[in-house]
């Protein structure tokens, strides 16, 4: 079982190395929740007067709609994104690493190694590139065939200033000039949502020291309040969204994917010794806990203030799942057996839900204790292939095809919702396709 993460064109390319869109290319691809058309052709909102454009009234035309929790997927007009939104993560035997996307309102925000791209899920159209300052460590075009190349993570989406951005980052080279040397930053984009435009980066310089076996890797973590932490070579930053400036670097080196809760980064240690999860105050990157008697081999965040932990635990002398208290390192409950955290997702209301592709279980987020199993041999059901835990939902497969279960009862809730989604915001879900598994849109239906 693999969880993934918790959502028009004519342009000429700004002197920052972004893409400048016309004001009317802008308005075609954001989407929102009040004006559109269900067809790929324009038409106009609801307080436009279509016979003053000269076409027939679109009223018949349903407008852009979202569904918070969706239950089902309309696969009549579905919308390929372009190859980078798989590029590396997908095989012929379907996803195998979590999707480089993140969606807001329809629009599809793809992360590269070298840049970002955007693209509407829900009318076909071409997509926007947005580049980097410097030149990237790695483009896309030659991270070769095999998949598990390509470092590029999902990007976040963050609301500061009044403003959306989509957040994503890559690590480029900085060329040397007489005596400086060369070096490599980590550069963190911001995207804005509503202009399709890079707003504004960051460049972190990375010492040689720092470098991790691969030096491509990078990922924005998450944000909270006015900090967003990013990962780059082992390393964990914090970045001021307000001064747009790197405000902290925590001490030592770290394994990817470290998570935030709430005011909490928490991230597994690495080095000479074995690695250990340790707590990181959001604020200034300082250590705040550590636990010394787990050598951990994933973490997930479980709830709005737990995370999982999984690895040895030597007060056990055994592997185990470990519920956490976040701000503190304190344990709530331990599992036995061999229980991935990297299996485990939380839906975002009270729910986590953890697998291994032949079995499924749902804990409460918050003391966790478990919910319901699957398989369910008394009750002849099975345990899907989950796909995406989001808004008390969990989607997947089963032999009967994708299925919606409700995350809090762990009952059927949709049995024909057409697509099984790794994403979706509402708008659109984004699923594999059946006959060729290209990364393909679908919009919401109820």
């Amino acid at each position: 079982m693999r969880f993934v993460r918790a959502g028009g064109r004519a342009y000429g390319r700004s002197s920052r190395g972004g893409v400048v869109l016309t004001t009317a290319l802008a308005a075609a691809l954001v989407l929102t929740a009040c004006g559109g058309s269900d067809g790929d052709e324009s038409s106009p909102g609801k307080s436009g007067d279509p016979k003053a454009a000269g076409k027939p009234p679109a009223a018949a035309e349903p407008e852009i709609r979202e569904f918070d929790a969706p239950l089902r997927f309309s696969v009549d007009k579905p919308i390929s994104l372009p190859g980078s939104a798989g590029e590396g993560k997908v095989s012929l035997g379907g996803l195998q690493h979590p999707l480089p996307v993140t969606l807001h309102k329809g629009v599809a925000f793809i992360a590269r190694p070298d840049g970002m791209e955007v693209f509407n899920g829900y009318r076909a159209s071409d997509p926007v590139m947005i580049t980097p300052e410097h030149e990237p460590l790695v483009r896309i075009e030659d991270l070769g065939p095999l998949v598990g190349g390509n470092p590029a993570e999902a990007p976040v989406i963050a609301e500061h200033g009044g403003k959306t951005f989509a957040l994503s980052s890559l690590v480029a080279s900085v060329p040397g000039s007489g005596t400086t040397k060369g070096h490599q930053v980590v550069e963190l984009i911001a995207v804005d949502t509503a202009q399709a435009t890079k707003a504004w980066s960051v460049e972190i310089e990375l010492g040689e020291r720092h470098y991790s076996a691969d030096e491509d890797e990078t990922e924005v973590v998450g944000y909270s309040g006015d900090m967003v932490v990013v990962y780059a070579q082992s390393q964990v930053f914090g970045v001021d969204l307000g001064s747009h400036q790197k405000v902290w670097a925590a001490k030592g080196t770290y394994a990817k994917a470290p998570v935030l809760v709430g005011d909490t980064v928490v991230a597994e240690t690495t080095g000479m010794s074995e690695g250990r999860p340790v707590g990181l105050s959001l604020s200034d990157g300082r250590q705040k806990w550590t636990m010394e008697s787990v050598s951990p081999d994933g973490l997930a965040v479980a709830g709005k203030a737990t995370v999982m932990v999984s690895g040895y635990d030597s007060e056990a002398q055994g592997r185990r799942g470990l519920l956490v208290d976040a701000a503190t390192g304190k344990r709530v409950r331990a599992y036995e057996g061999r229980m991935r955290a990297e299996g485990c997702a939380y839906d975002g209301v009270s729910t986590t839900v953890c697998g291994d592709g032949g079995s499924a279980v749902a804990y409460d987020s918050q003391t966790g204790e478990a919910r319901w199993t699957l398989p369910d041999d008394a009750q002849g059901r099975v345990a899907p292939k989950v796909t995406l835990v989001r808004e008390g939902l969990v989607y997947g497969t089963t032999e009967n095809g994708p299925v919606v279960i409700d995350a809090m009862t762990g009952k059927d809730k949709e049995a024909q919702p057409g697509v099984a989604p790794y994403v979706t915001d509402g708008y659109v879900g984004i699923g594999l396709a059946e006959e060729d598994k290209a990364v393909t849109a679908y919009r919401t239906a109820g």
